[in-house]
Formats: C-alpha cells, sequence, structure tokens
C-alpha cells in the first residue's frame, strides 16, 4: 500500500500528460505486408505443418465431400449466431486455451423411438458416445459442444418453453431451456452441452447416450399447451407420403464439438480467456489505438490454393498511439524502478495491441485429404494500450 501511494503521488505531481507513445508510427504499407506475412507463418503454426502444401491441378478439382462441406457450414453458422446473441462480447474459448487450431466434428443423432407425433410432450434424441469416444479423445480435449435441433412449422400463439434434460425418463437431469416463438421457424436451437458431453466421455460411461426435449407447461397434464406446437425437424415425422418428402429434406438433430488434436499434448494448453471493450474501427482522421481493417485474401494476398473455404477473411491490426504517463523531462527514476519491480514484464512505452480475437474456421486439404478446423484468435476485433 505505501508503494502504491508513492506511484500516486509521483504521478500526480508529474502533472498533465503533454506526450503520445514513443512507438515508431510505421508506413501502412509496411504494417500490411508484415501482418500478411505473419499471418501466414501463424496458419501454418496453428495447423502444425512445416511448410505450404503444393496444390495440385487435381485436388483444386476434387469434390468436396458433403459432410465436410456440411461440418464447415455448420461451425460458421453457429459462430454468426454466438456473435448476434452477444455482439459487444469477444468469442470466448475455454479457460485453458489451445494455441493450435481446433478439430471439428459433427455427430448426428443416430435412429431412436419416438412417438413422431406432436402430440407428445417430450422427444429423445440419442448419440453414439463410442463415435464421439473415438473422435475427440479424452474428455479434457473437448473444448466446446453445442446440441442444435431445427425448428419446423411453429404454430405458437405467443411462445412455447422447452427444456433439455440430460438422459430420459425420472433420472433425467435439468439442463436449459429456451423460448420458441413463430419467428425461429427454419432456423436452429443452439444449447451447451459441453459438460454433459465431458462427463459422457469418460470410459466408464455408457456407448449410447440421450437427451430429451420436453415440453414445459404449468397447466393440466391434458391440455393442449402441454404438447408441442412445432416440429423438430428429423424428430416429428408425418405420415405417408408427406414423410417421405420430409426424410429428403430434414435436418437432423447433431451436436458439433471442438476439440485439441489428439497429437498435442495436454502440457501445450496454457492462454487464459480475457475480456473486452467495445471494437474501436479506425477513420481517416484516427490517430489514437484502434482496429485498422485489413482483409486477406488467401489467393491473392498468400498465393495459397490449398484453402477451400472461406476465399479469405477480414484479419484487421492494431495500429494508433497511446497516452504516455511521463513526458522527457519527468522520467523518474525511482518512479521508473518501482514501474519495473511492480510490473517486470510491461514496457515503460505503452504500444497498440490486440485486446480481443476471433476464431476462423477453415475447409483445406492436404494432399488428397480435406480437412475442416477452426483457428484461435485469428481475428482482431478490438485492441488496447499495454
Amino acid at each position: 500500500m505505501r508503494v502504491f501511494f508513492m506511484i500516486l503521488t509521483a504521478v500526480c505531481v508529474i502533472g498533465k500528460v503533454n506526450s503520445m507513445s514513443t512507438c515508431k508510427t510505421l508506413d501502412l504499407e509496411m504494417v500490411r505486408k508484415k501482418r500478411i506475412e505473419a499471418i501466414r507463418s501463424q496458419i501454418l503454426s496453428k495447423l502444425r505443418l512445416p511448410k505450404e502444401p503444393e496444390a495440385e491441378q487435381t485436388e483444386e478439382d476434387d469434390e468436396i465431400p458433403n459432410s465436410l462441406l456440411s461440418l464447415y457450414n455448420s461451425t460458421t453458422d453457429l459462430l454468426k449466431q454466438q456473435q448476434e446473441q452477444a455482439p459487444t462480447d469477444v468469442f470466448m474459448e475455454q479457460e485453458e486455451e489451445e494455441y493450435f487450431a481446433k478439430v471439428l466434428h459433427k455427430f448426428n443423432m443416430t435412429a431412436n423411438e419416438n412417438d413422431t407425433a406432436t402430440k407428445s410432450k417430450s422427444v429423445s434424441m440419442n448419440f453414439s458416445m463410442a463415435d464421439i469416444r473415438t473422435s475427440v479423445g479424452d474428455p479434457w480435449r473437448l473444448t466446446t459442444a453445442e446440441l442444435r435441433i431445427f425448428i419446423k412449422n411453429p404454430r405458437i400463439p405467443l411462445e412455447q418453453r422447452v427444456e433439455l434434460y440430460q438422459g430420459v425418463g425420472p433420472s433425467a437431469r435439468y439442463l436449459a431451456s429456451r423460448f420458441i416463438t413463430n419467428e425461429m421457424k427454419d432456423s436452429w436451437v443452439s444449447f451447451d452441452v459441453t459438460k454433459t458431453l465431458q462427463t459422457w466421455l469418460k470410459p466408464s460411461e455408457k456407448d449410447q447416450q440421450s437427451f430429451q426435449v420436453r415440453v414445459f407447461c404449468e397447466c393440466d397434464h391434458a391440455s393442449v399447451d402441454n404438447q408441442f406446437m412445432f416440429d423438430i425437424s428429423g424428430v416429428h415425422k408425418g405420415r405417408g407420403d408427406q414423410q417421405i418428402l420430409q426424410t429428403m429434406t430434414e435436418q437432423l438433430p447433431y451436436i458439433l464439438t471442438m476439440s485439441i488434436p489428439q497429437n498435442v499434448s495436454r502440457q501445450l494448453t496454457s492462454r487464459r480467456r480475457r475480456s473486452t471493450d467495445a471494437k474501436d474501427t479506425c477513420t481517416a482522421q484516427t490517430e489514437t489505438c484502434c482496429v485498422r481493417s485489413l482483409y486477406i485474401d488467401f489467393r491473392r494476398d498468400l498465393g495459397w490454393k490449398w484453402i477451400h473455404k472461406p476465399t479469405g477473411y477480414h484479419a484487421n491490426y492494431c495500429m494508433g498511439s497511446c497516452t504516455y504517463i511521463w513526458n522527457a523531462e519527468n522520467k523518474y527514476s525511482q518512479i521508473l524502478a518501482l514501474y519495473k519491480h511492480h510490473n517486470p514484464g510491461a514496457s515503460a512505452q505503452p504500444c497498440c495491441v490486440p485486446q480481443s480475437l476471433e476464431p476462423l474456421p477453415i475447409l483445406y486439404y492436404v494432399g488428397r485429404q480435406h480437412k475442416v478446423e477452426q483457428l484461435s484468435n485469428m481475428i482482431v476485433k478490438s485492441c488496447k494500450c499495454s
């Protein structure tokens, strides 16, 4: 406490700030080129590639499997949905964050024995944990798991609450609830099931596990309000010709997982999640620390043909001056010594650096093998002086 007051007193004596950071102002084109080269190295490093894959003409013409396209599209849809729900928040990965790319997997619901009529008040969704264990590995590798259901034919007067349970029957455990409205027609609804899946990934757990969706109603058991007023695609099915048509266009419930690759050691997980300030985008007149827009086209800027989707992305970078608490005439040695003692890893001259970042899903190929992975911390969303 005594040291704190010494620093506070010294800062007050220094008075009003009258100088800016001494970090050098670089030529924008030079900064852009350096940023592009840094991104080149960063992507290869995150994908654990020693060098750029050599693209062959036959590989470029190869048709991408529908399962991988579906996995990539599901991942990008989920990211967009999360950003829309919390536009001022940074995409948060779990606390023990992995530097390398996340491996993405999509697991469709297996066949079940639901009463397919919407008159039922609950439906179950079964999943093969044997398949998920094979793909994900140990429970600690799982960083995110989302259960997603597709809403069809809502006929709800106002809204209807549904609840998600782990397991089925009397022993089922409540997980979360959602309110469904008519505006949610033909859209996905997501539930975070990360903790549940981490439990089910343990070898001692069963190879077949189920989620149950129930209609919530504080009403008479036989009331119409105690029945589904919408359809879950792939679960509620029609009859006869209608059922055949639905089967052709159905969107099965599925679990989307993001996990640490099985060839990466647990000791490499190190980074902490971070909080953020609102995004402050640079304008032509901005001189202070801000986010400067930078779009990377994989073919034009990096000369890469081996990344199929996306064709490019807004990487962005931080640039601008930062207020400097000491001017040239008042760099008292005692103050600097105290500052350095309490902040051994910090610079005495603050610079503009990334504050919050978002991930980037990519669909790429190495040799003749297509892959979908998510690269963490690739898109700069806000900056800070540090």
